[in-house]
Order: C-alpha cells, then structure tokens, then sequence
C-alpha cells in the first residue's frame, strides 16, 4: 500500500487534469492536420491518437478514483472522547490511533451506538472511544492523519482544523460540517 503525502495527492490530482487537456488538444490538432496529411503522417497521427485516448480514460480512471478529504469529528464529552470518521476505507490510520493510544482505548456501550446513529445519516461512523483523553494528544495525531478535523465539547464550541496542505495547522475556525441531521445536542 502506498500512503502519499498530502502535497503530493494535489500535484497528482494537477497532472490528471493537465494530462486530460492534453489529449483533447491532441485530438483536436490531430483532427484538423489528418486530411491533409500524407499517409505516413496519417499513420503517426492515429498512434497520437491512441496514445492520447489511453492517457484521457488513465487519467479519468484516476481522477474518479481520488480519496474524498477525510474528515474525522471529535466529541469530546469530558471523561471520554469519541473519534467518528468519513474515512474507514483509510482503517491503517484508527489502527495507528487504536495502537498509539492503547490503553485509554474502550468498547462502544449499546447507549453510544443508540445515542451517535444519525451521524451514519451524514457519512460519519463511530470509530473509537477514548477514556480519559488528553485533548491536545487526540487533536495533534488527528490532524496527521485527516485532513479535517471538527473538534466538538460540551458546551457546543466548535473547532475545525484544516490539515489538508499542513499536519500542522496554526489556527482553527469555528465552522462545522455540514450535517443533515445533527440536532446540535450533546
């Protein structure tokens, strides 16, 4: 498994794009100089076109292949924390967060799984749930690995850490995600 940095993710997803105008350019001038080529000529031009058609459905293939920003939501409930995230698909990052916060990790009681059931309905699964977090610990080794980070406490404070271009960013807004039905209670 390659893991890429999230520099490079925005430089691919630039070359995708850049390789795809490309190949329409590379359609468009083969298109307007193949009548009047001669046939050697005609006979490169179909090669660029091939060459240039597998390089656009490549490119396309990739391009709708992308990883979706991960997100991960924070609620910070004062003697736990729980950790609910977009990105299961990325389950080597909870299981770096499961081995580094080891011991403070505990099981989902039936009420967590009753009480957080309409986060599914915005994307957001419950991932873990930490005892007694250290919340700076939990914010700075979430901000590695995702690249939004939506920090919520008990008195309904928001916090979002955009980590998308730095794992360490040096200020927080006070957006939240866009939720479809949250009911703003903790």
């Amino acid at each position: 498994m390659v893991v890429l940095q999230r520099n490079d993710v925005g430089r691919t997803r630039l070359i995708y794009f850049l390789t795809i105008i490309l190949s329409v350019v590379s359609f468009v001038v083969a298109a307007t100089v193949f009548s009047a080529s001669a046939q050697p000529v005609r006979m490169a031009l179909l090669a660029w076109i091939v060459v240039a058609a597998a390089a656009l459905v490549l490119s396309v293939i990739q391009l709708a292949g992308h990883p979706e920003r991960s997100h991960a939501l924070l609620l910070h409930l004062g003697d736990h924390m729980i950790l609910a995230t977009n990105a299961l698909h990325e389950s080597y990052k909870l299981r770096f967060l499961r081995d580094v916060l080891n011991d403070n990790i505990t099981t989902f009681t039936d009420e967590d799984r009753a009480r957080w059931k309409p986060l599914e309905d915005d994307g957001y699964r419950l991932a873990l749930r930490i005892q007694n977090p250290r919340k700076i610990l939990i914010l700075r080794l979430c901000t590695m690995l995702f690249d939004d980070v939506f920090v919520i406490d008990k008195s309904n404070r928001w916090e979002h850490h955009d980590s998308s271009s730095t794992a360490d960013p040096t200020f927080s807004s006070r957006e939240m995600p866009a939720f479809r039905s949250w009911n703003g209670a903790l």
